[in-house]
């Protein structure tokens, strides 16, 4: 599950770039809040690096969330605006820190995580 502030900058990670790196221009992010189907789509340019990064691991997409509603919303990434390539769930609200994030110091090597 996925956790996003309701209003401002917000950086969502994800391993969609896997595979696709060559062949990729743009992402879409499609938010539908499950109760009133309300509907926030963001597109992310993976040439701006304001808004797109990535390492072998994962990818960081930034973007500035101005969502309606807190709750449960539906996710999809659609590469290139078509192809669809992960759908999921997130929880938008006022206040998302409510897990420890471990971060590992050598964030190149897929093949070693380290706790702090």
């Amino acid at each position: 599950m996925i956790y996003l502030t309701k209003t401002g900058s917000t950086t969502l990670t994800s391993n969609v770039n896997k595979n696709t790196r060559d062949t990729v221009t743009t992402y879409l992010l499609k938010f539908t809040h499950i109760m009133s189907q309300d509907v926030k789509t963001y597109t992310i340019d993976v040439l701006d690096p304001a808004e797109y990064g990535e390492n072998d691991r994962y990818c960081e997409l930034v973007f500035d969330a101005n969502f309606t509603y807190e709750g449960e919303n539906s996710l999809e990434i659609y590469a290139n605006g078509t192809d669809l390539v992960y759908t999921g769930i997130v929880i938008v609200g006022e206040q998302t820190e409510t897990f420890v994030q471990y971060t590992s110091n050598n964030e190149n090597n897929s093949n070693y995580i380290y706790v702090e």
